[in-house]
């Protein structure tokens, strides 16, 4: 077998059909897409969700398996549980976050709190969890960033921070568990719509005015990332490890455009 800087060429993981992943904050939205594009590719899916009848409805139409729980306060739980009923773990997708609106100098320390649990000390204690249930051929963990973390929004409270905070753990995560056979990755969803988002792209005005921003021409849907995020779980991406893939429709390579500019010269 060949030897590459003294690992083994085939360290990675080999995935198969049939093969178990626990999607957390599923219930809807982009965790709903990946789910759903997971399970079409063969994948048996956990589906969490800190609302029962989200987590059930969606485990239903993939059929997969609703795992309830609420990662903020057990994520090692929520990973624990999804092992137990897909009888082992091979990958987790840590997509669960939440918002709490705030300016920098309103935000509560509850709020900050709230957003620190769910968007980042779930994403670090579930990947631990989950390194307990791989077995000797390692496993898979994408963890779902935003470009937010590259490109602050104003009035998000401690957002922005944890997500630049998954797309940092994510890197060190491959770091040091790479010789462990685990990829460890990240996706950067850019505008997205979902029901979270319907306020915005219901009203045609501003559909068309975020529509016209991007250069692919059209918003982002769940599926869009579940696809990506099925990439990164295939062994199409076995040498891919400690990456954050924006997925944004190349929206960030234009937001320097959306400045003031001069007319320009003839």
């Amino acid at each position: 077998m060949d030897e590459i800087g003294g690992h083994r060429a085939d360290s990675a993981p080999h995935l198969r059909a049939g093969d178990r992943v626990l999607v957390t904050g599923a219930g809807s939205g982009i965790g709903e897409g990946i789910a759903r594009v997971l399970a079409q590719r063969g994948w048996r899916v956990a589906v969490n969700d800190v609302r029962p009848e989200a987590a059930g409805a969606v485990a239903a139409a993939v059929g997969g398996v609703a795992v309830v729980g609420d990662v903020g306060s057990d994520a090692a739980g929520v990973v624990d549980r999804a092992a137990v009923e897909l009888g082992g773990l091979d990958a987790l997708v840590s997509n669960a976050g939440i918002h709490r609106r705030a300016p920098l100098a309103e935000v509560h320390a509850d709020q900050l709190d709230d957003v620190y649990r769910v968007n980042l000390r779930a994403v670090v204690l579930g990947a631990r969890a989950a390194l307990a249930h791989f077995g000797d051929r390692g496993g898979l963990i994408v963890n779902t960033s935003s470009i937010a973390a590259v490109t602050p929004q104003m009035g998000v409270g401690l957002y922005t921070a944890t997500k630049a905070g998954v797309s940092a753990f994510t890197a060190q995560a491959a770091v040091e568990w790479g010789h462990r056979g685990v990829r460890v990755n990240a996706v950067a969803p850019g505008m997205v719509r979902t029901a979270m988002a319907e306020a915005v792209y219901a009203d045609e005005t501003l559909h068309e005015r975020r529509r016209a921003m991007v250069p692919s021409g059209r918003i982002g849907t769940p599926e869009d990332i579940g696809r990506v995020v099925a990439f990164l779980l295939s062994d199409d991406a076995a040498y891919v490890n400690g990456q954050t893939i924006v997925v944004d429709g190349g929206l960030t390579h234009v937001l320097i455009d959306q400045l003031p500019h001069p007319p320009a010269a003839p």
